[in-house]
């Protein structure tokens, strides 16, 4: 009898209570960077394809691996709208964010004997420690060169140009900005539409 009336009252005191709130939990998942290492494929080419842009330092390693870091205006991206594919043609890296959502930059490390496809709405490009195929064009941005072998064909349409301590063929171009050639042998001209060329200790050959 005595347990009988205790389950009532029990029961009727959780009948009584306040309704407890439900705490709802907001999304904690960090900002984190796209950061990822990939094999190099045997097809050894990297193809950027930015059509919004971003800031770009490519550098020659001698790991067998292709290194791709992305960061939004210097901090973790939560995201990034970057696309990477990695395939038998390559790693191809794509990013159609609106120029609005932030400046991207993309730190990247492949084998020192690869070939680079360039195609950016705008940012500022550097190059460094790469023999290879380099290749393409930025609409806006200074092209900083250092170290590259190989053959070059590279175009700014407003920036200047820099390639220095290279053994190159081809090409680098801007068509309003300043090309300075600096401790660079092989065949390359450098060209600007709406500026000066300087060169310092520029050696050709095959002319």
């Amino acid at each position: 009898m005595m347990h009988a009336l205790l389950s009532t009252a029990l029961l009727a005191a959780v009948a009584n209570a306040a309704p407890v709130p439900q705490v709802v939990v907001a999304d904690a998942s960090p900002r984190v960077a796209l950061d990822t290492a990939l094999a190099a494929p045997a097809a050894k080419r990297l193809t950027l394809d930015l059509t919004a842009g971003g800031t770009v330092k490519i550098t020659g390693s001698q790991d067998k691996v292709v290194h791709i870091r992305v960061t939004e205006n210097g901090k973790a991206c939560g995201d990034c709208g970057v696309q990477l594919e990695d395939g038998s043609e390559g790693v191809k890296v794509h990013s159609a964010r609106s120029a609005a959502a932030g400046t991207l930059r993309f730190e990247i490390e492949v084998p020192e004997h690869f070939d680079v496809q360039l195609a950016s709405a705008g940012g500022e490009v550097q190059i460094e420690g790469v023999d290879g195929e380099i290749k393409g064009e930025t609409a806006s941005g200074a092209l900083d060169l250092l170290r590259l072998s190989g053959t070059v064909d590279l175009v700014t349409k407003r920036g200047d140009v820099t390639l220095r301590q290279s053994y190159v063929s081809g090409r680098v171009h801007t068509n309003d900005g300043r090309v300075l050639l600096e401790d660079v042998g092989g065949n390359v001209a450098g060209t600007s539409e709406d500026g000066k060329v300087i060169e310092r200790r520029v050696e050709r050959t095959g002319e």
